[in-house]
Order: C-alpha cells, then sequence, then structure tokens
C-alpha cells in the first residue's frame, strides 16, 4: 500500500500539462489615429486588436465588447517593432499571418500559416 501511495505521487508529480493555444489569424495592419507607433491589428476573431509600441509599457491588447480581455506586455521597444515588421513584411510579399497566444503564459508566436489552419 505504500509503495502505491509513492507510485501515484511520482507520477502526479511527472504529469506534463500540455498548454492550450488561441491561434488568431492577421488579415491587415493600420495605424491608430494620433499614434505614430500604435497598430491596429485587424483580425476576425476579435473586436480590436492594438498593438502599442509607443507607451511606456508596450503590449498587444484583445479588446471583445470594447473591454480588454488579453493583453501580452512586452519587455522592450524591439520585441514590438519585430511583431510590427513581421506582420508588415508577411502582407508585402502576399503571405498570411496567424499569432498563436498561450492561454497560460501568454506567450506570443507569429507565423506564416494559412488562414485556415489558424482557426
Amino acid at each position: 500500500m505504500k509503495k502505491m501511495i509513492i507510485l501515484v505521487g511520482l507520477l502526479s508529480a511527472f504529469t506534463i500539462k500540455a498548454e492550450t493555444y488561441l491561434r488568431v489569424p492577421v488579415s491587415d495592419l493600420t495605424p491608430v489615429e494620433n499614434m505614430y507607433a500604435s497598430f491596429e491589428v485587424q483580425t476576425p476573431k476579435f473586436e480590436k486588436v492594438i498593438l502599442d509600441c509607443q507607451s511606456l509599457i508596450h503590449e498587444l491588447s484583445f479588446y471583445q465588447s470594447s473591454k480588454v480581455i488579453r493583453k501580452i506586455r512586452m519587455v522592450d521597444y524591439f520585441t514590438c517593432e519585430n511583431i510590427h515588421n513581421f506582420i508588415v513584411q508577411s502582407k508585402m510579399e502576399n503571405k498570411s499571418v496567424c499569432m498563436e497566444v498561450a492561454e497560460e503564459s501568454n506567450a506570443l508566436t507569429l507565423s506564416n500559416d494559412d488562414a485556415s489552419d489558424c482557426q
């Protein structure tokens, strides 16, 4: 019995929890009026997504029903700029853009996956 309890404890300690992801297709990127480094990311999944590279704290904010439902904060300007550049460059090359956000860690990944694969 004691061995069984130890075995169950060890198995539960080594259980790997799979992270789930929110996949968001990006259709366009437009400048926010009167802002020099803030952009609206056009996507069918959210009312509005703002990439803010201008404020003191750079972030990607997801809106639904005029409320922020998720924020991804970035440590530095260059991370924000790299997101902007990836989307702009992909659009110039007529490539699809897919944002993948880890549900728990809020880690952001960008890829050129087709919109049909980015649902």
